[in-house]
């Protein structure tokens, strides 16, 4: 034809054949397939950088917290953005620990503040050792010391990650179940840690472990929406290329279950027949082994499957070990150790009494009704003129929670949690005007045939015409 223009005559485009219409779909079914390919390499050099896997693991264990908090009446989560280095360097510059811009986010904010409210828990998601060691410079002890002077002073306990070099390796996974883990805190090194175990604001403190999966792989299952074939490159020994995060966040999950389901914290370990009670974690991903088809072959959430052995010596230790939970695809904690080592044999009661008051059950406990108190005793303080009668509401209201039926039901128990309390309330010499609160608490506790006692104190304001 004629072009308007120019005159000009354009010759239609050739039709290809049918033949070179399937070479040429075939190579650029090829290219787009080198190109997923390409991507897949650099997408997983991505996910598995070490930078990059701390920061989606904190994200996304945060993510796993926030949905066990979902429908939980009461529950608040509140976050604040500061790194390892930061704490243990706010810690060193405060000439004691209540001088230190932590302890006045805490303590001074919420639990000391008319108005404020108390923490229930704090979870640090770090990964602190007993010792100094190759690249780490950091001096973690001094930092768990003062860490749990400000947990014990707003009654607050804190649950942290313990990092494998705490058990002398690299990766929680390079134990085997061969290896003894009896007298791990054993010599000259950890000195200094034992020292502080030894230490009564210990108890308000626990190292959580070993590290738990807190995302599956990325499986090519045809499911994204932008056809990007995708498959995530996770099959290195060990599970060294899967996404862990800190164990603390699923002892936070844990807590939070037993305050949806009785209002107090005591149901935080231990498994029992067909109910999601106790110490199970049942909200972490799960990953399959490579050997078989998807949901055969599942393994267990955890970096490493610790034997029973291996899980009682860390408890004994101090620490606070998850384990997988027989017959069933969930971790659970059996015990709920604070890093407290207290003196004494569990073979007296003295010395049972002691490793009972070491439960972070135990201090979890106490600790609400010491924010209750506090706050109560606060808002009623300005109305009452002696200290007598501030006592005598406080114990009336106390009296609510008691019951001395050891025998029970657990509903029961988690209504009334006290088989005893007693609340004193003086004035402190050399500060006329202001009460002083001394709380003796007896919870549903028991050990070795032994009872914990738990005597707190807390400072609760001046008297009216103060």
């Amino acid at each position: 034809m004629d072009d308007a223009c120019g005159g000009l005559e354009v010759a239609p485009t050739p039709i290809a054949p049918p033949r070179d219409r399937d070479r040429l779909r075939a190579e650029v079914d090829r290219l787009i397939a080198a190109i997923d390919e390409a991507l897949t390499e650099q997408v997983n050099a991505i996910l598995h950088h070490p930078r990059f896997q701390r920061l989606e693991a904190g994200w996304r264990s945060l993510h796993l917290l926030v949905q066990a908090a979902a429908g939980v009446e009461g529950a608040k989560i509140r976050v604040l953005p500061v790194s390892w280095a930061e704490v243990c360097r706010d810690l060193e510059r405060a000439a004691d620990f209540d001088q230190s811009v932590l302890f006045a986010r805490i303590y001074s904010d919420e639990f000391g503040m008319p108005g404020g409210e108390p923490y229930g828990l704090l979870i640090g998601d770090y990964e602190v050792q007993n010792r100094f060691g190759p690249g780490h410079a950091s001096d973690d002890v001094a930092a768990l010391s003062g860490l749990s002077a400000i947990a014990a002073a707003a009654f607050a306990p804190m649950i942290l990650g313990c990092a494998p070099a705490t058990l002398g390796v690299e990766r929680f996974s390079d134990l085997t179940p061969n290896t003894d883990l009896s007298s791990v805190f054993q010599g000259a090194e950890h000195a200094r840690f034992a020292r502080f175990q030894a230490q009564e604001d210990a108890r308000f403190l626990g190292l959580a472990l070993p590290r738990v999966l807190v995302r599956a792989p990325y499986a090519d299952d045809g499911t994204r929406c932008d056809g990007f074939r995708f498959r995530e490159n996770a099959e290195a020994p060990h599970g060294r290329e899967l996404l862990w995060g800190n164990a603390a966040f699923a002892f936070g999950a844990v807590v939070l279950r037993a305050f949806a389901n009785h209002g107090w914290l005591a149901d935080i370990r231990g498994a029992r027949l067909d109910e999601l009670a106790g110490g199970l974690v049942t909200h972490l991903p799960r990953a399959d082994f490579a050997t078989d088809r998807r949901g055969v072959a599942v393994r267990a959430p955890l970096e490493i499957g610790l034997t029973e052995r291996q899980e009682r010596a860390l408890s004994e230790q101090g620490l606070l070990p998850l384990a997988r939970a027989r017959e069933t695809p969930y971790c659970v904690f059996n015990s709920c150790q604070s890093v407290q080592q207290p003196a004494g044999h569990l073979n007296d009661a003295a010395g049972a009494n002691a490793r009972l008051s070491a439960l972070l059950s135990a201090m979890l406990c106490v600790s609400r009704f010491a924010h209750f108190i506090k706050v109560l005793a606060r808002d009623r303080v300005g109305s009452v003129s002696t200290p007598e009668q501030c006592q005598a509401w406080i114990e009336d209201w106390l009296r609510g929670y008691v019951m001395g039926n050891d025998d029970a039901s657990v509903e029961m128990k988690a209504r009334y949690p006290l088989r005893d309390g007693r609340v004193q309330v003086v004035e402190p010499p050399g500060r006329p005007g202001h009460f002083e609160c001394i709380i003796h608490l007896q919870p549903h506790f028991q050990f070795e045939q032994a009872v914990a006692s738990f005597r707190l104190t807390t400072r609760v304001g001046a008297r009216a015409g103060s």
